[in-house]
């Protein structure tokens, strides 16, 4: 994008008029009042169509149209000619975003203004500092239905035509008939179609470009009609506490994150120092989002428009994952086609540009291929916890089936053949017999799994993989990247990146004989007490790097993330014994981590450390450690205050709240220790936390 030869290929616009930022400057957009002004227009024809006698009495004239929507339409209409100027000038980029919300929120002809405008300069805008922000904006807020079409609204009143439609031939009245060469305004299908196809020509360098990566993140969710919202988002419809309206889909989620504030000015950022003990981010590493239907204006959910989308889509998937050939298109095997080595894709995957894009296309693909079946299936597995914010609970993510787009992919990401043999992909017993040895052919897939579980961007796109996959393939990739080989989970435990990827594997694990062999491989972990240790734990061996370098294979070795996700899986499809095992693991993990902080006692103190080792620790012993809560030593007589805070461990208390529940015969004993240990006053404070309060 940055090649003088590329930049002659596309259109760029001409400087902005200075006459013309100073009248955007000067223009009393808010789109807050044009919310209200509008709300209270829309309510007299409501009203009116309710058919109350007093209300048609009180209100025999109608209201003016909104003028602050007046003031937009007429702006729009004077200046569509230079909107591609002025989103690319600090000063009135700003500007443009809000006078696009107010007029694409309620006028669908103001829709295809914004984009006739706009036409010819996408690539452009998409690499620009500001215009990238403003492009972003103009594609989401065209395809949304508005909250109301003033355009059409009171034409089917008794005398005459509405008042909207009146300002709308006034303000776009001459642009609407000798527009587009004198053929007049497309329709908003057409504009939409052709300003993707303009990205799309060069969607390979936006994806690596710090700007245009945003842009086309945004058009793919269009073309795929799926937006991207917060899994813990309130539900739509709720009342604003400020002026006690109900706020719709341009006051909260996507629609209203594209509401920009003032640009700051550039200061150098200053790094945080991270407190000890800050290894377990857990669910602050990156946003948690879902999936949901986009809700498109009328105008694009014709046939002909979702068709078009459609080959846009595979068109641009193609072009962004640099798929050479169409033999992998969809999974077909073909034993003349060889599997292109590790190249520019994967470090693609590593591109903090691209890698993100990457992951959004994978679970964009495979919300299509997921159908109404495979969500009953997974519903009805019994893992389909409420997903909860405080509890780090992970809503479901839909996976894609085989032979489908995603799993394409998939193959092309990981390097992975098809050609070579899997057998019975249902059977895990013919799978464990025949299939040990074929997996080991993968010439590429081993070394990249590897490769991507240590790199910030490419871990996010492993554990993006780990989720939609299907059951089989996902026992299939345990078995490569050596995630069921103890020393080789020990390597990704203690990582500071893989580290997450190993949780993301546990949270996704499918049934009970895969949580076995997890198990199997955490229990040794966790038993050495390396991964409980709050402080700095480094071993007595250390490893030599590539510049002779001494470093520790552990080094700030706490990974608690780990031990309240392996308990989440075990309380969600792991057996009894699996969850007695692990709960085993634990006491003796904490007995270790003991016996290791007090290793100059006496023989005979030793000794009694051995057998407690061997043993474990107590639940009562163990609570506090894994809570980092210690029994207030007051008599109960002290009431509770409230500037009394609790400190807890966020992963000590999520590991607490699956603990709880285990089955009975191992759950009692740890609510029984953890009813003894507490007082009253404890109690309260738990009772008034937000996380420990569900348990």
């Amino acid at each position: 994008m940055g090649d003088e030869n590329t930049t002659e290929e596309y259109g760029r616009p001409r400087r902005p008029n200075p006459e013309t930022v100073s009248y955007l400057r000067g223009l009393p957009l808010e789109e807050a009042l044009a919310a209200e002004q509008a709300r209270e227009y829309i309510q007299y024809f409501q009203t009116e169509k309710v058919g109350d006698n007093k209300s048609k009495e009180q209100n025999d004239d109608p209201p003016e149209y909104p003028a602050l929507l007046s003031a937009t339409h007429a702006a729009l209409s004077s200046i569509h000619k230079e909107l591609a100027s002025l989103s690319c000038e600090e000063n009135s980029c700003t500007q443009i975003e809000t006078l696009v919300r107010i007029a694409c929120r309620y006028s669908n002809v103001a829709k295809r203004v914004v984009l006739l405008g706009m036409s010819g300069y996408w690539v452009f805008l998409s690499s620009h500092r500001f215009g990238s922000h403003v492009a972003q904006t103009v594609l989401r807020c065209v395809v949304a239905s508005c909250e109301a079409d003033l355009d059409v609204l009171g034409c089917d009143r008794e005398g005459g035509e509405g008042e909207g439609k009146m300002i709308i031939e006034e303000s776009y009245g001459s642009l609407l008939q000798s527009g587009n060469g004198g053929h007049g305004v497309p329709s908003l299908s057409s504009l939409l179609v052709k300003t993707l196809e303009e990205l799309k020509l060069f969607a390979a360098d936006l994806a690596v470009h710090v700007c245009g990566t945003h842009v086309l993140r945004t058009a793919l969710c269009i073309l795929a009609g799926v937006e991207f919202v917060d899994a813990y988002a309130p539900v739509s419809g709720a009342k604003d506490t400020q002026n006690n309206a109900i706020m719709t889909e341009w006051d909260m989620g996507p629609l209203a994150s594209t509401r920009r504030g003032k640009f700051k000015d550039k200061k150098k950022k200053k790094k945080k120092k991270s407190a000890e003990g800050d290894e377990d981010r857990g669910l602050s590493r990156q946003e948690v989002t879902v999936m949901k239907s986009l809700n498109m204006t009328s105008d694009l959910q014709s046939e002909e428009f979702r068709y078009e989308s459609d080959s846009l889509l595979r068109d641009m998937v193609h072009i962004i994952s640099l798929a050479e050939g169409q033999e992998l298109q969809r999974g077909i095997k073909n034993k003349n086609t060889k599997v292109q080595p590790p190249g520019e894709l994967q470090q693609r995957s590593c591109h903090p540009s691209a890698g993100p894009l990457l992951v959004q296309m994978l679970r964009l693909l495979s919300y299509r291929d997921n159908d109404s079946n495979s969500c009953k299936t997974r519903s009805s597995s019994g893992s389909d916890a409420l997903a909860d914010r405080k509890l780090g609970i992970l809503p479901l993510e839909p996976r894609y089936s085989s032979g489908s787009e995603a799993e394409s992919l998939v193959y092309r990401l990981l390097c992975w053949d098809p050609n070579i043999a899997v057998g019975n992909e249902e059977d895990e017993s013919s799978e464990a017999q025949s299939n040990d040895n074929d997996m080991t052919k993968q010439p590429y897939a081993s070394d990249i799994i590897y490769g991507l579980s240590g790199e910030p961007r490419g871990s996010i796109l492993l554990e993006t993989i780990f989720h939609c996959c299907p059951d089989s393939f996902h026992n299939i990739l345990c078995k490569i990247g050596g995630f069921y080989d103890e020393a080789t989970m020990r390597e990704y435990v203690c990582h500071g990146v893989s580290n997450f990827v190993v949780q993301s594997l546990l949270v996704s694990s499918r049934n009970k004989n895969q949580v076995s062999k997890l198990v199997k491989c955490l229990c040794g972990i966790v038993e050495d007490g390396s991964i409980l240790n709050a402080k700095q734990r480094i071993l007595d061996e250390s490893l030599n790097n590539d510049d002779g370098e001494q470093t520790s294979l552990h080094g700030k070795n706490r990974r608690m993330g780990i031990i309240w996700r392996a308990l989440e899986m075990c309380a969600s499809k792991g057996s009894p014994q699996d969850q007695e095992q692990i709960i085993h693991a634990l006491m003796r993990g904490y007995a270790s981590t003991a016996a290791s902080a007090d290793s100059n006692d006496d023989k005979e103190g030793s000794k009694r450390k051995k057998r407690s080792k061997s043993k474990g620790m107590s639940v009562q012993d163990c609570i506090p450690l894994l809570l980092g809560l210690t029994p207030s030593k007051t008599d109960g007589t002290q009431e509770y205050s409230v500037d009394d805070r609790l400190t807890l461990d966020a992963a000590g208390a999520r590991a607490l709240y699956h603990i709880f529940h285990f089955t009975q015969r191992l759950r009692s004993e740890w609510v029984n220790g953890f009813v003894k240990l507490y007082d009253q006053n404890d109690m309260v404070k738990i009772a008034n936390d937000g996380l420990a309060s569900r348990w």
